[in-house]
């Protein structure tokens, strides 16, 4: 497999929209679950953010094969996703007709999933590999690549994954990450994990 890591800075807009179109496709994370326009949202808010490091594998013809990114700071991150008010109002309608259910989650997980980072941690918020390039060690690179960065200002790397998700668990203990605590957040029962750096 032939491939590139670039920092999500060089990504091109429609790189980024392919890139959101993958995230949206597989990863079961409460931000695909609201929907394509706010994975899109979310992937051009942390392309341009300074409290984000990011990168994204691409395939020779400059697909998306596989991303991490992460933030010392999620939350306000996040933040930016309700703004401005005007697409952010009728986007969250949408979702509401639709899954009424969603909202309730998102309610819980901002509540309960914006815990403190120590100030030395940077949070690995998503990781994900194109099902065509699984287990050819695409997730351990991307790894590496974002501790490698973090390292320069951050003595570990914090992350939350679903308890159910063993391949995910199994990827991140073999680089050397360890559950430190096991949390609640709703419909979702979430393994904390750090690894230091």
């Amino acid at each position: 497999m032939e491939y590139k890591i670039v920092p999500f800075r060089e990504l091109a807009n429609e790189q980024i929209g392919e890139l959101a179109k993958l995230h949206h496709a597989i990863l079961h994370s409460l931000l695909a679950e609201l929907g394509l326009p706010f994975v899109q949202k979310y992937y051009r808010i942390v392309r341009m953010e300074n409290l984000v490091i990011g990168f994204c594998a691409l395939s020779e013809d400059g697909m998306p094969l596989g991303w991490v990114v992460g933030s010392s700071k999620p939350e306000q991150v996040n933040g930016q996703m309700r703004e401005p008010l005007a697409w952010f109002i009728p986007q969250l309608m949408r979702v509401l007709l639709k899954r009424p259910s969603l909202i309730q989650q998102l309610l819980v997980s901002v509540r309960s999933g914006s815990f403190e980072l120590k100030p030395d941690c940077i949070e690995l918020v998503y990781l994900g590999v194109s099902p065509s390039v699984r287990k050819q060690g695409l997730g351990v690179e991307l790894i590496k690549v974002f501790a490698q960065a973090s390292a320069e200002k951050f003595r570990s790397i914090s992350l939350s994954v679903e308890e159910e998700n063993a391949d995910a668990i199994r990827l991140y203990t073999g680089v050397g990450f360890v559950i430190t605590d096991t949390v609640v957040e709703g419909k979702f029962k979430r393994h904390r994990m750090e690894l230091r750096i």
